[in-house]
């Protein structure tokens, strides 16, 4: 999908000053030794402001971040072996939104992030899961490009981005610079990263991380035009 015409309102906003969509309910998680962060980009950042936004769900309530990850798993286009009881295996960005869509999203107490002792996952019918899920669905996602300037406008009148980049070294070593990048190095052979962008500061886009708040700048970073044009190579924008 495209991205719907700039409005000029946005084009305004998009053009000047900051946009910070960071709540204090909207806690950063940790996704521990996991390739979970598709589940964490999308459901616990991205949908999470969304459907808090809409009065479709409590401030204190988060959404399954398991549920979306493992689910993406079994449908992405990685068919070689099946993947999705292993922790350390990631998925795409846009099998999570095609499945938020289709079927939609349940709680972290439906589906828990962290299972219990007994590694005890949902213990329901299909049926009854998936009709939990259909009450919170969203109506289309956007394909954002790499365009920085379309970026700024969807978080100055839309919302949070969902965002995909190639790490390296500055990446990893954010908290050392408070959270700021700045020149991206490619080619680093790290692997690919799911984050969200909740925002602009200074010039600066502000990313949404889940390696816990002690990574970055209290879980953020702040990635300058140099840093992001060249390391973020997906962008998806919600509407709920």
């Amino acid at each position: 999908m495209t991205p719907a015409r700039r409005s000029r309102a946005g084009a305004a906003a998009a053009a000047g000053g900051n946009v910070d969509l960071r709540e204090a309910w909207w806690k950063v998680g940790d996704q521990g030794n996991t390739g979970s962060c598709v589940g964490w980009g999308a459901a616990d950042a991205v949908l999470r402001w969304h459907f808090v936004k809409a009065g479709r769900l409590a401030k204190t309530e988060r959404l399954s971040v398991r549920y979306l990850w493992m689910a993406a798993k079994e449908t992405d286009v990685y068919t070689t072996r099946p993947t999705s009881f292993i922790e350390s295996d990631g998925t795409w960005l846009t099998a999570a939104l095609g499945l938020a869509q289709k079927y939609g999203v349940v709680t972290d107490k439906v589906l828990p992030f962290k299972l219990g002792g007994q590694s005890q996952m949902y213990t329901g019918t299909a049926n009854a899961f998936y009709a939990i899920a259909s009450q919170r669905r969203i109506s289309s996602y956007f394909n954002l490009g790499r365009n920085l300037a379309a970026w700024r406008d969807w978080l100055a009148t839309k919302g949070p981005i969902l965002t995909r980049l190639d790490v390296d070294e500055a990446f990893m070593q954010a908290t050392a610079k408070k959270g700021k990048l700045d020149s991206f190095t490619a080619n680093s052979g790290m692997g690919g990263h799911c984050v969200a962008l909740v925002g602009y500061v200074n010039g600066r886009f502000i990313v949404r991380n889940s390696w816990g708040t002690g990574w970055g700048d209290k879980g953020f970073a702040y990635a300058a035009d140099t840093y992001a044009q060249p390391a973020f190579t997906e962008a998806y924008g919600v509407v709920v």
